[in-house]
């Protein structure tokens, strides 16, 4: 069995033949404020024994390659062959996204892939040579191979994804950070950070801690978009206010994170009118997954609390967040 390594050391690439600009690789999020830096793949040249790193697996067949080509890394992995790459092999020319078979080639050996190549006139481009493009089986047996760990190991994360699909894996691994919400902040961290990062960089911007399964009251002032209430085990939620006009403020609650988590979160939300309290109003829903606040809230499931609820621009809520096992979850 074959391992490759990529190397990201190398400059950005220069722009493509075409013109357009080749797109930057992306391995993790980009360098945040307070010095958190993603983890880099690094050049592994070895036989045989445990390699380190960010190791690429190239397999001599396309096991476990496909849509469902993730892999766990349990113990040590296999005796080898390791082997430094270029990522940019693993490109296509044209578009720059990640070659996925069928694969095909001019009579020069310039690759394209599928969707870019049913685009082109028999004319390759790079060289324009005039001919009819052939398959390349022995490059997509190499790409169907390939697999990479994620950018996140350092972390945690033990998959070894199908390099096609790394991307995707990486957008919603359970070991990627998530970003403060604070506007301008950009800090970028994991659940069992958030208390000390608030305590220490926003002291004054208010937000409020809470158990699991008990009731508390939140004085919630209309003209801001979101309250950040912190959990006892450290999870981070955002209370989210919209201002719907001419009808009231749209009000649901969403968790910082990323993956799959172990846990399932559910709330209920309550509003009592100032001038009559006997008119309330109350929501139970599943809590929404945010991994950076955007600015965007969700549709399905939201408390819209019409504006005579409100008194001197502030709206007392009660709220209740439950937390239970995820029994599904396959870490």
């Amino acid at each position: 069995m074959a391992k490759f390594s990529f190397d990201d050391a190398d400059d950005d690439p220069p722009a493509a033949a075409s013109g357009g600009e080749k797109r930057k690789r992306e391995d993790g999020p980009a360098e945040a404020a307070g010095g958190w830096e993603p983890p880099k793949p690094r050049i592994l040249v070895a036989r045989g024994g445990k390699p380190e790193g960010s190791a690429v697996v190239g397999a001599g067949t396309a096991e476990g390659s496909g849509r469902n080509a993730v892999e766990t890394v349990v113990g040590g992995e296999a005796d080898g062959i390791s082997v430094r790459i270029d990522p940019d092999v693993l490109d296509c020319s044209i578009c720059f996204e990640p070659l996925q078979p069928p694969l095909y080639q001019c009579q020069n050996g310039h690759v394209a892939c599928f969707s870019c190549w049913s685009r082109l006139t028999n004319k390759c481009h790079i060289c324009s040579y005039d001919a009819n493009f052939a398959r390349n089986i022995a490059l997509e047996k190499v790409v169907e191979s390939v697999k990479s760990s994620c950018s996140y190991a350092k972390w945690g994360c033990r998959k070894l994804v199908s390099y096609s699909l790394r991307h995707a894996h990486e957008e919603s691994c359970l070991f990627a950070p998530s970003i403060c919400p604070i506007p301008g902040c950009g800090y970028k961290g994991f659940t069992g950070w958030w208390s000390g990062h608030f305590l220490t960089n926003h002291n004054t911007d208010g937000s409020l801690r809470f158990s699991y399964g008990q009731w508390f009251e939140v004085s919630l002032e209309m003209s801001v978009p979101f309250l950040v209430l912190l959990a006892e085990d450290d999870h981070l939620f955002l209370l989210v206010n919209k201002n719907v006009l001419p009808f009231g403020h749209a009000l649901s609650v969403g968790c910082l994170r990323t993956g799959n988590l172990n846990w399932n979160f559910t709330y209920e939300m309550r509003a009592a009118s100032k001038a009559n309290t006997e008119n309330n109003l109350q929501l139970k829903a599943c809590v929404t997954n945010i991994r950076e606040w955007q600015g965007l809230h969700p549709t399905e499931a939201f408390l819209l609390v019409p504006y005579a609820f409100c008194k001197s621009n502030k709206l007392t809520l009660n709220v209740c967040i439950q937390r239970s096992a995820d029994l599904r979850v396959n870490m």
